[in-house]
């Protein structure tokens, strides 16, 4: 899947000319609406039909962890299609696929940072710091 994975960002990010997961949610027209749904969970996936809709929790909107969450949501809709999923930031009983849709976010949020600052983070605080990754001592 790493591969495939880094494929497929890299062709969607090349085809919208950014790697913002904002930008590529309105290109995928994909609403966002932020709600008050703090403290679990961060974000949410739901179908409207078969339009996706991610839900976004309003503490987080002017936090760097916004990245990070729509990230985590957008590859839900798009490599896990029709999965009602909704983000949590504990590690620990994650499923599958949530697993892929961190390392989806990961990736996204990596080429975001090396578009922003012209190279690769020095260290994973540096991601945590600009986009909100989870902290992984949890």
């Amino acid at each position: 899947m790493s591969n495939d994975l880094n494929e497929l960002i890299l062709d969607i990010g090349t085809r919208y000319n950014t790697f913002d997961p904002f930008v590529w949610a309105d290109k995928l027209n994909i609403e966002i609406h932020w709600k008050d749904i703090y403290p679990r969970p961060l974000g949410d996936t739901i179908y409207f039909g078969s339009q996706p809709i991610i839900i976004l929790a309003n503490e987080i909107r002017d936090s760097s962890q916004r990245y990070f969450v729509l990230a985590h949501e957008l590859a839900h809709v798009i490599e896990h299609d029709g999965l009602v999923s909704y983000y949590n930031d504990r590690t620990f009983f994650k499923h599958k696929l949530e697993y892929q849709a961190d390392k989806f976010a990961i990736t996204l949020v990596t080429n975001l940072y090396i578009e922003e600052y012209g190279n690769l983070p020095g260290t994973y605080a540096d991601l945590t710091h600009c986009y909100g990754l989870p902290n992984i001592s949890d």
